[in-house]
């Protein structure tokens, strides 16, 4: 396969912020057919692609769109996929960009979840902007050697006993493109979901909210670069730094909202003095928004796959799940199916033998997708929920957040941890999230830590000094690298996703 088709190639850089302009390629120099196609060009199908070509897998990305956009929907990268980074070796230059938070507000200026204790080498949330990410995980999955084609729309999808056979169009031309497996990384309103006739279960909220990037102009001292939050009869107001003097700031009214008028020439005026009016009255300060960026109002929903796999179809990010943005969580809930899957579809694909993965791959993240949205389900509840019980439900939910065993099991779900053995080399479960732990130097082992050992893309065995391999171990046919730890008595086997197996 020619690997020159529809590389994106950087062409400048503006203000610190990469732009990109899209290389395209004739159809013709498409591929017939590819191992793996990820339909989605954001983030969760890049780190799939990467993680794909990371096994040896052949690799195209197919993204409707020609550029990266440069709105920022998702914003924080929580502890858990810092690790997930770190354990391909790519964390830097995220955490270089980024601005990390101490913190998560609640609402109210004494309910925050503090992120200092959690047990990461990532104590903190990172605020990146989309775009950025978006540019750092496709740079990962260019250099693994996936390829990547912008500008290039699937509109048809149809599976037969050899494989999927996607249509695409791409400049004003249709081609069809045979895959053994498709991803579909197309996110809320997927093309692939609905094409292989997969249901999925939608709830639309009662909730309005408001969302606005901008610069805050306030009458006294300027608030610090750390999220911060209000809630008061009219409302509730989190505010989450870029760190540049940007702000998001999330408004949950609790009053309706005026019906939208679009009259001509002005309606981003409008949509700002709205923000700007809900802004005063719920926090009663003088805060002033300026240089709006981006304003978005809608009402949150929750959206779950009925199934993440179709036979040789599977789902990933918000194509199979969509939940509140309440907490941060969506970003990074596909990212973690993205390293789930990547590892198993690249051995599926290499040999039928390995087709059960995929459908352990499903049945794991879905449930791990519900237990997300009870968690966002629940905070939207919280934040949004208007009358005289909903102030009831904020004061007591609030009185609870503010007691230390609260904030530190609300820390190490948002970081996406849940499951670690709080005490290191405590017991360990199937599916856990490894830690991690110094390995011991030997002559064989050049790497001195699980997540350096982890960037191999190999399954990592865990074996102590004096003690005995897992007796799994030699059953396995999947690449395994050995290392010895003092940090476990028992050994164990850690998955090419950071999870044990």
């Amino acid at each position: 396969m020619d690997k020159v088709v529809a590389r994106c190639q950087p062409w400048g850089v503006v203000d610190g912020s990469p732009r990109r302009e899209c290389r395209m390629a004739s159809p013709s120099f498409l591929p017939d057919a590819v191992q793996v196609a990820v339909v989605g060009g954001g983030p969760v199908g890049l780190r799939l692609a990467a993680e794909l070509s990371l096994q040896g897998t052949e690799c195209l990305v197919l993204e409707r769109d020609c550029r990266i956009s440069r709105v920022t929907r998702a914003l924080v990268l929580h502890s858990r996929t810092l690790e997930f980074l770190d354990m391909r070796g790519i964390a830097a230059p995220f955490l270089d960009l980024g601005h990390r938070y101490r913190h998560y507000p609640l609402g109210s200026a004494h309910a925050t979840v503090p992120f200092a204790g959690v047990d990461s080498p990532f104590p903190c949330a990172l605020a990146l902007a989309q775009h950025r990410t978006t540019h750092l995980l496709e740079q990962s999955a260019l250099k693994n050697g996936a390829l990547v084609v912008r500008g290039a729309e699937v509109t048809g999808v149809r599976e037969d006993d050899a494989g999927v056979v996607l249509t695409v169009r791409q400049s004003g031309r249709t081609r069809p493109i045979r895959a053994a497996y498709v991803a579909g990384c197309d996110g809320a309103h997927s093309t692939v979901r609905r094409l292989a006739g997969i249901p999925a279960h939608r709830i639309v909220h009662p909730y309005d909210v408001v969302s606005v990037d901008a610069r805050l102009d306030s009458p006294g001292p300027p608030p610090q670069q750390q999220p911060w939050g209000r809630w008061g009869r009219d409302g509730m107001a989190l505010f989450l730094p870029f760190g540049d003097g940007r702000w998001r700031v999330i408004l949950y009214p609790y009053r309706p909202l005026p019906a939208r008028r679009h009259t001509p020439g002005g309606p981003a005026d409008i949509d700002t003095a709205l923000a700007q009016a809900l802004l005063r009255r719920i926090t009663g300060q003088g805060l002033a928004l300026r240089e709006v960026e981006w304003f978005s109002r809608y009402r949150c929903e929750h959206r779950h796959a009925a199934r993440y796999r179709h036979r040789r179809v599977l789902l990933a990010g918000d194509a199979a799940h969509v939940h509140p943005p309440t907490g941060g969580q969506g970003l990074n809930t596909g990212i973690a199916d993205a390293m789930s899957l990547g590892w198993r579809l690249a051995a599926a694909a290499a040999d039928p033998r390995y087709d059960g993965l995929l459908d352990a791959y499903a049945r794991e993240r879905r449930q791990s997708a519900a237990r997300v949205m009870r968690l966002t389900g629940a905070l939207l509840h919280v934040n949004a929920t208007p009358a005289y019980w909903g102030h009831a439900l904020r004061a007591a939910a609030l009185a609870g957040a503010r007691l230390p065993p609260v904030r530190r099991r609300l820390a190490v779900v948002l970081a996406g941890l849940q499951g670690r053995s709080e005490s290191p080399g405590g017991r360990v479960s199937s599916g856990a999230p490894a830690p991690d732990v110094p390995l011991t130097d030997t002559a064989t082992n050049p790497h001195r830590r699980l997540f350096e050992a982890l960037r191999t893309g190999a399954h990592v065995h865990l074996v102590p000094p004096c003690g005995t391999p897992d007796p799994r171990a030699a059953a396995m046919t999947l690449p395994l690298l050995t290392v010895h730890t003092d940090a476990y008595r028992q050994p164990h086997i850690v998955r090419p996703d950071g999870h044990f197996l």
